[in-house]
């Protein structure tokens, strides 16, 4: 999809990165960000979509009811993802109420034409996400840190970090994988390395 830029010989460039929770996603955008790329946090902008009266918030308080959201009018999202997390079913639908919210905001901020875009996205769904990306990176971290991060760094019990672990969806397609399986600044340089090959 990468497309022309108005008056510009330049073409724009969509990265996905995607791979499982904790996983080190966050810190990838961090370092393309330092790296002049304009990055989009999919999971920003659901934070966003829940404030009071904001769609998302309407939708989930419609379906769900107003006992998912808290005090302020906010969603309550520790209680929606127990929920979701427990019941496949509800996990689907959540998706099927928010995910076209998020591809459209995303869609907004694509449409200003920046050279270098990257999407950092739990997923990148056939019908949604995946059409807005060139290529895909997946981060890839050895699945007992991911644990012991959901545990002892987020406060998960065993029995749901490994339910969360369990829904992880795996792209169909993917153009490169690092390993997030030592320090910092070693992801650093795998980042700056793997964008180079786009």
């Amino acid at each position: 999809m990468s497309t022309s830029m108005n008056n510009k010989n330049v073409k724009r460039f969509v990265l996905g990165v995607c791979g499982r929770i904790a996983s080190g996603k966050t810190e990838v955008l961090k370092i393309l960000g330092k790296n002049g790329w304009v990055v989009i946090d999919a999971d920003k902008i659901v934070h966003e979509l829940y404030k009071p009266s904001k769609i998302g918030q309407r939708r989930v308080c419609d379906f769900f009811g107003e006992e998912f959201l808290k005090k302020d009018g906010s969603v309550d999202r520790v209680k929606l993802r127990k929920a979701v997390f427990n019941d496949v079913k509800k996990l689907k639908i959540l998706n099927t109420l928010i995910h076209p919210l998020v591809f459209n905001e995303i869609v907004k901020i694509l449409d200003e034409k920046f050279p270098k875009i990257a999407i950092e996205s739990v997923y990148f769904e056939d019908k949604f996400l995946n059409k807005l990306v060139d290529k895909i990176l997946w981060v890839d971290r050895p699945v007992n840190k991911i644990k012991d991060c959901l545990i002892k760094k987020r406060g998960l019990r065993t029995d749901v970090a490994n339910k969360i672990l369990a829904l992880d969806i795996i792209p169909k397609k993917i153009d490169l994988r690092i390993n997030n399986n030592s320090t910092l600044k070693e992801l650093q340089k795998k980042v700056i390395i793997a964008v180079e090959k786009f």
